[in-house]
Formats: structure tokens, sequence, C-alpha cells
């Protein structure tokens, strides 16, 4: 399976959900990027994550590729989906609304 990462994002103003995201894949051991960041729709984010990929948000502290939270998939009541960030054990970390637009 594959690593992606978000380092931007576009909200719909009328909802505040995630429409388009700027993402690419990762090597997470290294904190670079394997090619270019590209902007796309947040279905393509859902569909890696259903296929068994991960896909974390990345932020750039110092000059240099930091990961942040890992992405989960929600469903909401409409039955769209949409994505958040992960919380671990309680503990509020960055979010997708700390990333820059795009």
């Amino acid at each position: 399976m594959a690593t992606f990462a978000i380092d931007g994002v576009r909200f719909n103003p009328a909802d505040e959900r995630v429409t388009h995201v700027r993402w690419g894949p990762v090597d997470a051991k290294k904190n670079e990027w394997t090619s270019p960041a590209e902007i796309v729709d947040v279905r393509k984010v859902i569909d890696a994550v259903h296929a068994g990929n991960t896909v974390w948000t990345v932020f750039t502290v110092g000059g240099r590729m930091i990961l942040g939270p890992q992405i989960k998939v929600l469903t909401f009541a409409n039955g769209q989906g949409g994505i958040d960030t992960e919380i671990p054990d309680g503990h509020i970390e960055k979010s997708l609304d700390d990333l820059p637009r795009v």
C-alpha cells in the first residue's frame, strides 16, 4: 500500500467541508515527497483510504516536512463522504484547518 500526504485544503464555504486537497505520495521514513503534489477532489483521498492506503497531513516547520495527524474518512448524515484528522489518545494536534488553502 502507498503512503500519501496532504499539505493544503479547499473548503466549501457553505458547509465548511473539504472539497479538494493538495496531496501526493510520500516516503514517510524520509519525510519527503516521492513525486510532485497535485490538487485533487476529496473523493480521491476517500478512495485511497478505502483501498487501504495511508494518508497523513503534513506541515512545514523550519523548512522541514513534518507528518501531522492521519486522515480518517467520515460519512455525513446525507450519505456523502468526507475527511478529517484522527485525534490520537484524545489529544488535539494540528488539524485540516491549520493547512494552507489551495
